[in-house]
């Protein structure tokens, strides 16, 4: 998990992608018109660092059990980009992300997911 957050994340090794998800993967939390396998992470991952620049993930926990890993991250970075539909603001950002993913193989097999989008969204200025 470490290894995703630090390389896929934060430093946008999107190569990395194919090696540490399962293809048969499913984000059981994508939002509507996002896809739900391997490529949602593929597009998710270049949306984020198209629209942040100076990304920064910092992982406050994380615990595992079983084949159940969970973090909870802060996102830090500045808005330079388009997100979803909100164009580049230039202000510095920080959301947090608490994720659950269950791992089959050592690959990411299944995601569960609950961002601060509303927070993210008014730090940006599309919500006042």
């Amino acid at each position: 998990m470490r290894f995703f957050v630090e390389q896929v994340q934060e430093q946008g090794r999107f190569e990395l992608i194919d090696e540490l998800v399962r293809p048969d993967f499913r984000n059981r939390t994508a939002e509507p018109g996002q896809r739900q396998d391997r490529e949602g992470v593929r597009e998710v991952m270049a949306a984020l660092h198209e629209a942040f620049s100076e990304l920064r993930v910092e992982i406050v926990h994380c615990v595992g059990a079983g084949d159940l890993v969970a973090t909870h991250k802060v996102f830090r970075a500045r808005h330079t980009g388009p997100w979803f539909g909100v164009p580049a603001s230039g202000r510095e950002v920080e959301f947090r992300v608490m994720d659950v993913v269950r791992y089959q193989d050592g690959q990411w097999a299944e995601h569960w997911s609950v961002a601060d989008a509303v927070g993210l969204l008014r730090q940006t200025g599309a919500l006042h």
